[in-house]
């Protein structure tokens, strides 16, 4: 699947156009945004003749028109693409980043995603700062020394340097004292590395979380094992704490194991690590290393085996309709539905997606998303086939649940309404003026100026639980991701990117520690039918023109 089809043409941006984009990102992170949260925007419900009056064969559905204005950031990319879209280009009016679109019903072509951004060429260093040496590993080569540049200062990196405990400040990169934010901005793998496991020091902790979310972008999981299993040993006879540091931080790495994470030579890699601790006599740390494998490797065989799928009974399916179901009731189904995918993605998967776009590396993310997209197309296939009479009541029963998704704080099933009711083939029919009207306080979380900030803020100030529109999340990381290169010139990593990513996730991973106390309802989960009953775009813009055909301005009934 072509996942960057969702961003559209943000791909192709300017750089001057990511920089804004990271600089902004960056500064609602230092400072939260003052002004209030707008109660009212216009949310336009026009079509241009092009929209009502023809339709080209390679159509794209518009979730959201909302006027742009020119004092706004630069265009926010392409909405939520229908399961037969094709590119095109995007319309002058801006639109909430959209999801990966579900997999395709009908027979359209797919356009081939751009290319993934390459990380860029290791610049010569013209730095004094030394390159570091493998301080992790236990070499036999103690006659081994790196070449200092003229400004070093005259440390040895041979292996009596390794024993002595160097100080690895003088391999990272810190702010400078003008600066703002966190001190660390970069450094080599092996310094990065040593810094994490002193998580007890004050100031390393918040280190830590980001260097344990984002290490992905730069080493392997089993590199990065291997280098603290070797420094485990190193250090073990050694009346030292640094065997214990690194220990902690084996546990922390193996606890966030995703099923991808964990192949069978890292399985094997710890095995004969846990052989070892015993043969140490550490039966405790042994015992505890063992735990969080298995842990890990049960989720892997779950995932392996695929999500247990129940199949809802059918024999009331013809029996209720969405007006038999009140509207908090219908909007708690949802969270529930939403809530039990939302929990199962691994952070390490959102960070994946925005290098490699990769479904198989991250296959929770991809069925959330497509989750989104199914309940979009439900959505509109409930207003289009119901009879006329009921229209216009089906479209103010879902602005009715959208209102209680915002109020229990899940934006995601709030935006997939959202962009079902102000979609093209049912934003040209006729409604009346109080339905227009009350689809413009909703339009408003999604106003665009200063990108996004009235939903940023909303976010900001909610307790959870929630389930967070993730479009956006994977839209700013990947703004970050593109706008920012993996190493800095002197070719030593780049944590100041790393920084950024881990406070575009670090919501994702609050919200993620509290959960829903909804109860399943079964009458309602079998009502919805997984959301898998929805017609095609070609056959949504058919049913649109039977109702109202192209080239008059009164709807048949």
């Amino acid at each position: 699947m072509a996942y960057m089809e969702m961003f559209g043409n943000c791909s192709h941006s300017n750089d001057s156009e990511f920089m804004r984009h990271s600089v902004h990102i960056q500064g609602l992170w230092s400072q939260s945004p003052k002004p209030g949260l707008p109660t009212t925007q216009s949310c336009s419900f026009s079509h241009t003749s092009s929209q009502s009056s023809s339709r080209s064969s390679h159509t794209q559905v518009q979730n959201l028109t909302i006027p742009y204005s020119s004092g706004d950031s630069s265009p926010i990319p392409s909405p939520l693409r229908s399961p037969n879209s094709i590119s095109t280009p995007i319309s002058s009016s801006v639109t909430p980043p959209a999801l990966p679109p579900k997999r395709s019903k009908s027979s359209s072509s797919k356009s081939s995603p751009p290319a993934t951004p390459q990380a860029p060429p290791t610049v010569e260093s013209k730095s004094p700062m030394k390159s570091l040496p493998d301080l992790l590993e236990h070499t036999t080569n103690n006659n081994k020394t790196v070449e200092e540049s003229p400004a070093t200062s005259d440390v040895s990196c041979d292996m009596d340097f390794m024993e002595k405990s160097p100080d690895i400040e003088k391999f990272l990169v810190f702010k400078s004292a003008e600066d703002d934010g966190p001190d660390i901005r970069g450094g080599c793998i092996d310094a990065l590395i040593i810094q994490a496991t002193k998580a007890t020091k004050n100031g390393v902790f918040a280190y830590q979380e980001a260097f344990l979310t984002t290490y992905r972008t730069f080493i392997t999981p089993y590199e990065l094992i291997t280098k603290l299993i070797r420094r485990f040993h190193y250090f073990y006879l050694q009346p030292d704490k640094k065997p214990k540091e690194a220990f902690a931080l084996i546990i922390r790495v193996v606890s966030d194991f995703t099923p991808s994470d964990l192949d069978s030579a890292t399985q094997q890699m710890l095995m004969d690590f846990v052989q070892r601790l015993i043969s140490y006599g550490e039966i405790t740390l042994a015992k505890a290393l063992r735990v969080k494998h298995l842990e890990r490797h049960n989720v892997k065989l779950l995932s392996i085996r695929g999500p247990v799928i129940e199949f809802p009974c059918t024999k009331n399916r013809s029996t209720y309709n969405l007006l038999d179901f009140k509207s908090e009731q219908i909007a708690e189904q949802m969270t529930f539905l939403d809530a039990e995918l939302f929990m199962k993605i691994e952070i390490p998967e959102v960070l994946i997606w925005a290098q490699e776009q990769n479904e198989e590396r991250s296959p929770n993310l991809t069925r959330f998303t497509e989750h989104f997209n199914k309940m979009s197309y439900w959505a509109r296939t409930k207003i289009l086939l119901v009879d006329a009479k009921d229209r216009e009541r089906y479209f103010l029963k879902f602005i009715k649940i959208m209102k209680h998704l915002r109020k229990i704080n899940n934006f995601n099933s709030y935006l997939a309404l959202l962009s079902a009711l102000d979609s093209a083939p049912i934003r040209r029919l006729e409604w009346q003026k109080h339905v227009q009207e009350g689809l413009k306080e909703y339009c408003a979380l999604i106003d665009s100026s200063s990108s996004f900030r009235a939903y940023r803020q909303a976010l900001a100030e909610t307790n959870p639980p929630c389930i967070p529109y993730i479009g956006l999340v994977l839209q700013d990381l990947t703004f970050v991701h593109i706008g920012n290169s993996n190493l800095l010139p002197n070719g030593l990593i780049n944590f100041s990117k790393r920084w950024q990513q881990y406070n575009i996730v670090e919501n994702m991973k609050r919200f993620k520690k509290c959960a829903y106390s909804f109860k399943r309802n079964d009458k309602i989960i079998d009502f919805f039918q997984n959301f898998d009953d929805y017609i095609t775009e070609d056959e949504m813009w058919a049913r649109s023109e039977f109702i109202k055909p192209r080239g008059t301005k009164k709807q048949a009934q």
